[in-house]
C-alpha cells in the first residue's frame, strides 16, 4: 500500500507543469468557481419522456468557515505586529488580512454571493431542461446537512428552479446527515483520514515538493530575523496554509468585497506568492482530496466506501418513484466530501481511477472538475411511452458522462434495470443490502 501512494503522490509531482504555465487561476482546486457547461447535449432516444431527477450537489462558492481573526495566520500578524517584528511586506500583508476581516464579518461558514448565483443557475438550467418534471404540481423532497450553508444553497437553487414557474413549487428540507455527511459518521474512515496525514508517503511526498522551504520563504517575507528564528516549522506550515487559504477564498467573495468597500486588490493575496509556490501548494491539496476523498490508491477503499449510504439512497428514491410517484425530484445540497467519494463509488469516468494505473494526474482527476464548488451529481430518469421501462442518463456538473464498465444504450444513457443490477452487485460485494440500518453499517465501516 505505501509503495502504491509514494506512486501515486511521485506522479502528482510529476504533472506540476500543467498547474505553473502562466501562474493563472488553477491553484484554486476544489474552490474553483463553477462554470456553466453550455455544451450541446446528446439527443434522447426517440420515445422516452423525463420523469424524475436523482440529484445531489455541493453548497455554492462560500465564506470562510471560521473567522479570519480566529486563524493561526492573523494571530502570529498580530503578535508580530506588537513586537514591532513585521517587515514592510509583513504590514501590507496585515492591513490585507484586516481588509479581508471585513468583508469577511458575519458572513462565516454562508454561502456567498457568488455561491447563491451558481445554484441559481443550475436551478434554472435544470427546469429548462426537463421542464416536463416540474409541471404545476410537482412534488419536490429536499435534503440538507446540518450546516447553514447547504440549506442557503437550497434555498438559491429553488429560486432558480422556479423562475419560469407559476405558481412557484414549494417543498420541505429535511436534514439527512446519515446519507450526507456520511463522512463524519464513520470510525473507520476517521482513522483513515488520519493516517493519510502522517504516513510516511505523504511526509515523503511532501519532501518532494519542498514544502518545508516553500514555508521558510514565505514566511521570511513578513517577518523580521528575530521573530521569524524562533518560529517551528509547524508553525510556518500553518501560517503558510492559512495565507493559501485567503487567496483561494477571495474568489468567491466578489460581490461582498465591493458590498464593503473593498477591491480585489486589496486582497490580493495571491500577489504575495510566487508560481511556483502555488504549484506546488496546490498539488499538495489536490493529492490530500485524491487520498482522502477520491479514488485515491483504491477505488474499493474505505474512502470509497464510506458513500455506500447514499448509493443506497440514490437506488431506494428511485424505486420509490417508480412504485409511487410520490416525489417528481429528489434534490440533495451537500458537501465536497460528498460529491468526491460517491462519483468514484458510481464509476463514473474521470471521477473514478485509482493511482495504480496513472501516468499523469491530472488527466485522471481533477478538484477543479470533480469538487469544484456548486459540483453535482445527477441521475435523469426518461420513461418509455406506453411501457414500464426506463432509461437513466449521467450527469456530472451538468456534463454528459459514462459510467465505466456498464454498457450504455446510448452515450450517456443506460436501461435502469442494467444500471441498478450494475450497482446491485456492486453493494453485495460490500455485503451490504438494501434494507441495511446505513447507520449500523456506517458505525462498524473498517
Amino acid at each position: 500500500m505505501k509503495k502504491i501512494l509514494l506512486l501515486v503522490l511521485f506522479l502528482i509531482v510529476a504533472n506540476a507543469t500543467v498547474f505553473a504555465q502562466g501562474c493563472g487561476d488553477d491553484f484554486l482546486g476544489t474552490k474553483t468557481l463553477y462554470k456553466n457547461p453550455a455544451q450541446k447535449n446528446i439527443p434522447v432516444p426517440a420515445g422516452y419522456t423525463s420523469v424524475f431527477i436523482n440529484h445531489v450537489g455541493r453548497h455554492g462558492a462560500r465564506h470562510l468557515t471560521k473567522t479570519v481573526e480566529s486563524t493561526f495566520a492573523y494571530n502570529l500578524l498580530f503578535q508580530a505586529d506588537s513586537a514591532g517584528q513585521l517587515s514592510g511586506d509583513g504590514l501590507k500583508l496585515k492591513e490585507m488580512v484586516l481588509a479581508l476581516q471585513k468583508a469577511e464579518d458575519g458572513n462565516t461558514k454562508s454561502v456567498s454571493g457568488e455561491g447563491r448565483l451558481e445554484l441559481e443557475g443550475i436551478g434554472e438550467r435544470m427546469e429548462k431542461n426537463y421542464s416536463g418534471i416540474f409541471a404545476s404540481g410537482a412534488t419536490l423532497n429536499i435534503r440538507i446537512t446540518k450546516e447553514a450553508r447547504t440549506k442557503q444553497s437550497a434555498d438559491a437553487f429553488l429560486q432558480g428552479l422556479n423562475k419560469n414557474i407559476s405558481p412557484p413549487l414549494s417543498a420541505d428540507y429535511h436534514i439527512d446527515d446519515t446519507n450526507l455527511r456520511f463522512y463524519d459518521l464513520s470510525p473507520g474512515y476517521k482513522k483513515f483520514e488520519d493516517a493519510i496525514d502522517s504516513n510516511e508517503p505523504k511526509m515523503s511526498f511532501d519532501k518532494q515538493l519542498h514544502l518545508n522551504g516553500i514555508n521558510n520563504a514565505f514566511s521570511s517575507r513578513f517577518f523580521k530575523p528575530e521573530f521569524l528564528n524562533k518560529l517551528n516549522a509547524s508553525q510556518k506550515g500553518k501560517f503558510v496554509s492559512d495565507l493559501f487559504g485567503f487567496a483561494t477564498i477571495v474568489y468567491s467573495l466578489q460581490a461582498e468585497i465591493s458590498k464593503a468597500g473593498l477591491s480585489m486588490k486589496d486582497v490580493d493575496f495571491k500577489s504575495f506568492f510566487t508560481c511556483d509556490q502555488l504549484t506546488a501548494l496546490s498539488i499538495s491539496d489536490s493529492a490530500d482530496e485524491y487520498l482522502k476523498k477520491g479514488p485515491g490508491a483504491d477505488n474499493n477503499g474505505i474512502q470509497v466506501r464510506v458513500a455506500v449510504p447514499l448509493l443506497v439512497d440514490f437506488i431506494k428514491s428511485a424505486d420509490d418513484f417508480i412504485r409511487s410517484g410520490k416525489y417528481n425530484a429528489e434534490l440533495r445540497f451537500a458537501h465536497a466530501e460528498t460529491i468526491a467519494p460517491f462519483a468514484a463509488l458510481l464509476q463514473i469516468a474521470g471521477a473514478d481511477k485509482s493511482g495504480t494505473n496513472l501516468s499523469q494526474i491530472s488527466k485522471v482527476w481533477q478538484a477543479s472538475k470533480v469538487i469544484p464548488l456548486s459540483s453535482n451529481i445527477q441521475w435523469i430518469f426518461y420513461k418509455k411511452n406506453g411501457s414500464e421501462e426506463y432509461l437513466v442518463k449521467i450527469l456530472l456538473n451538468e456534463k454528459e458522462s459514462s459510467i465505466t464498465g456498464l454498457v450504455p444504450v446510448r452515450k450517456s444513457y443506460y436501461k435502469w434495470k442494467d444500471m441498478r443490477a450494475f450497482y446491485m452487485k456492486k453493494l453485495a460485494s460490500f455485503h451490504i443490502m438494501l434494507t441495511d440500518d446505513m447507520n449500523a453499517y456506517l458505525a462498524d465501516l473498517k
